[in-house]
C-alpha cells in the first residue's frame, strides 16, 4: 500500500533456495509501484473493510479490518501508525542505498518521495 501497488498480493510470494537447501520466503518480492504509471488504476487488488483506495480509508474501516482478522482495532491502528512513520524516515535512505550512477537515481528519489506522501495520507487514516 505504501509502494502504490495495486497488484494482488496474496497469490504473490517467492521462495529463495539458500546454501545448504534450506528454503525461506523472500524478504521483498514484487515492489513495482502501479500508481506511478497513471495508465494503471489505484485501486487495491484486495480490499480493506470493503475500500478499494487510499482516498476511500477512513479509521472506522481499519477498525472493521481489525476485527475481521480477529485482533485489536487499536493495535492494528497503532501498527499502521508504526508503519507510516518508518516508512517516511527511511524511504530516502532506502532510495539512496538502492541508487547506482546512471541507473534509475532519479526513479528511486521520486519512489522515495510517493513513499512519504502514501505514508503520510495512510497515517492520517488511523487518527
Amino acid at each position: 500500500m505504501l509502494l502504490g501497488n495495486a497488484d494482488a498480493h496474496g497469490k504473490n510470494y517467492s521462495l529463495l533456495r539458500k546454501p545448504g537447501g534450506e528454503v525461506v520466503l523472500a524478504p521483498l518480492y514484487d515492489l513495482l509501484s502501479t500508481v506511478a504509471y497513471p495508465r494503471y488504476t489505484p485501486r487495491f487488488a484486495m480490499n480493506i473493510a470493503g475500500r478499494r483506495t487510499l482516498e476511500e480509508l477512513r479509521r472506522i474501516d481499519w477498525d472493521r479490518f481489525a476485527r475481521r482478522c480477529g485482533m485489536a482495532p487499536p493495535f492494528v491502528r497503532r501498527r499502521v501508525r508504526e508503519l507510516c512513520e518508518l516508512a517516511s524516515r527511511r524511504a530516502g535512505a532506502v532510495a539512496e542505498e538502492l541508487a547506482l550512477p546512471g541507473l534509475g537515481e532519479e526513479a528511486l528519489v521520486g519512489q522515495a518521495e510517493l513513499v512519504g506522501e502514501r505514508a503520510s495520507r495512510l497515517a492520517h487514516t488511523v487518527r
